[in-house]
C-alpha cells in the first residue's frame, strides 16, 4: 500500500507531523473498484470515507426512475455521502466507479479517534466539512442563479478535468440539461 500521496494530500490541508500521519495509517484500508462497481448504494449505511488514489467516481441519486448526477470524485478527492456519514444514516445516493479505481477508506470510528488525539486531525475534519459545504452551496446556487450555459462555463472553470474524464451524458445530467442541449452549448461556445 503506497501511502505517500495520501500523506502529501492531507498535509496540504493542515500541517501534520510524521507521527500524526503514521498514527492514522493503520486505520486505512485499500479498496479496488472496477469500472461500474459501487462504493455506495442507496439504502446502505454510510460509515466510511474513501480517498481517491486513482480513478473517477460519480455521486448520484435516482428520482422518478432517472439518474441525476450530483458530483464527481477524481484523484485526491474524498468520496462520501457526507451528510449521511455525519448522521450515520442510510444513503439515498450511489457512488459508482466510472473508471477502475484505487481507494483508501477509513471509517467514522477511526476518524473520531484521530480527532480526539490531535488538533491537526480536528482541523482536517473542519476544513473537509467546509469544503463539502462550499461545493454543495455552489451547486445549489448555480441552479438558482445561472443559466445552463453559465453552469457549464462555471463547471469548466471549477472542474476543468471533468470535461476530459467524465462522459458527456453524465455531465449533462450534472448540469441539469439534456445531452442535446449540452452539445448545443458546447458548439455555441467553440464557434
Amino acid at each position: 500500500m503506497n501511502l505517500e500521496n495520501f500523506k502529501i494530500q492531507i498535509r496540504k490541508v493542515t500541517d501534520f507531523s510524521e507521527d500524526e500521519c503514521s498514527m492514522f495509517i493503520p486505520s486505512l484500508r485499500r479498496k479496488i473498484l472496477k469500472k461500474g462497481e459501487y462504493l455506495l448504494k442507496e439504502g446502505q449505511k454510510v460509515n466510511e470515507i474513501a480517498f481517491v488514489e486513482k480513478g473517477a467516481l460519480r455521486f448520484y441519486c435516482v428520482s422518478d426512475g432517472k439518474e441525476i448526477n450530483n458530483h464527481f470524485f477524481l484523484e485526491n478527492d474524498y468520496a462520501v455521502s457526507y451528510l449521511d456519514f455525519l448522521k450515520n444514516t442510510s444513503s439515498r445516493y450511489y457512488i459508482q466507479a466510472l473508471e477502475d479505481c484505487e481507494l483508501f477508506t477509513f471509517n467514522s470510528k477511526s476518524l473520531q479517534k484521530a480527532y480526539e488525539s490531535s488538533k491537526n486531525w480536528e482541523r482536517f475534519g473542519r476544513i473537509i466539512a467546509e469544503s463539502v459545504y462550499a461545493i454543495a452551496t455552489n451547486r445549489f446556487e448555480s441552479f438558482l442563479f445561472l443559466s445552463a450555459k453559465e453552469r457549464y462555463l462555471q463547471m469548466i472553470q471549477d472542474y476543468p478535468q471533468f470535461i476530459q474524464r467524465i462522459p458527456l451524458y453524465h455531465l449533462a445530467s450534472y448540469l441539469g440539461i439534456e445531452r442535446e442541449s449540452l452539445s448545443r452549448i458546447r458548439k455555441e461556445i467553440t464557434s
